[in-house]
């Protein structure tokens, strides 16, 4: 027994628990956070205010310019777009920091033993099962973990080896269904960011109509300069319109953009833990229950 504790405290001296709260912002500063790469969608809102408030603080220098002009323009919808796209980028960067947490479990090592003749069976899974426990802090918190350990249980608990297949690909249609729904929010985002934009164009398109027809109606045989002066509100009208337009493209494609990356490593995070698993469980199944 003694001999047991010495190996153990060997090991967590020599190599730290891995745990899904390091290097997670959220965890970090103390927020409850959503399973796997689900990120606290109220908190990152807050970030994106603060954000949009020091992006109109920052134009404040540049009066004036053709990119105050754009934003400033139509300000009816164009802080709402610009607020959107904060809250989208930085959900984006929460999970790009989770998704790199997720993929540290496929580089721990000693969960499985390396002798050759090592196979799984009702009897091994509990090692591997202390294994996991010795080497990682909350592993249900892991995409990985979560997998091996319930299709493990259920090797031990029930001793069905033909049911272990059957579990895992059950469980990897669940990850895929959570990974999936966690862009829910961002995908309505993307969705709203360019309607704003129209909704700026129709109303820019409105006010320019709405000045044009009083320079019609009130313009009669007044100077060209009366009637250059009166023309300016309709031109502003159309300037907001289409700068609307312009920022709410921009800003749904740059959102867009990124979101398919970090979607695409999601993807990809969940085929290597497939592969894992095929590699290391079911490559070692004792086939003799079947």
């Amino acid at each position: 027994m003694t001999q047991t504790n010495t190996t153990k405290i060997r090991e967590s001296t020599s190599q730290d628990a891995l745990d899904s709260a390091h290097g997670d912002i959220e965890c970090t500063i103390g927020l409850s956070t959503g399973r796997y790469t689900r990120t606290h969608g109220p908190f990152w809102f807050a970030i994106a205010v603060v954000l949009t408030v020091l992006t109109w603080l920052l134009l404040i220098p540049f009066k004036g310019s053709y990119l105050e002009n754009v934003i400033a323009s139509g300000w009816q919808t164009n802080w709402f777009c610009i607020l959107f796209t904060w809250w989208c980028l930085l959900i984006l960067m929460a999970k790009y920091q989770k998704i790199r947490v997720q993929r540290r479990a496929l580089r721990v090592v000693g969960i499985f033993p390396k002798r050759g003749d090592f196979v799984l069976s009702p009897g091994t899974s509990g090692e591997v099962l202390t294994q996991i426990r010795q080497r990682v802090a909350r592993p249900r918190e892991f995409l990985l973990f979560n997998r091996v350990t319930m299709a493990l249980s259920n090797l031990g608990n029930i001793g069905e080896v033909r049911d272990v297949g059957a579990v895992l690909d059950s469980q990897a249609d669940s990850d895929s269904s959570t990974v999936d729904s966690s862009y829910t929010a961002i995908r309505s985002l993307i969705w709203t960011i360019p309607v704003l934009g129209f909704i700026g164009t129709v109303l820019g398109l409105g006010i320019a109509i709405g000045n044009f027809t009083n320079v019609i109606t009130e313009g009669g045989g007044a100077a060209s300069s009366s009637i250059r002066d009166k023309l300016a509100p309709v031109v502003g009208g159309l300037a907001t319109a289409f700068n609307t337009t312009l920022v709410a493209l921009v800003a749904a494609v740059a959102v867009q953009l990124i979101t398919t990356f970090i979607y695409k490593m999601e993807e990809d995070l969940l085929d290597d833990i497939s592969n894992y698993c095929n590699d290391n469980i079911i490559s070692r199944l004792k086939l003799t229950n079947w």
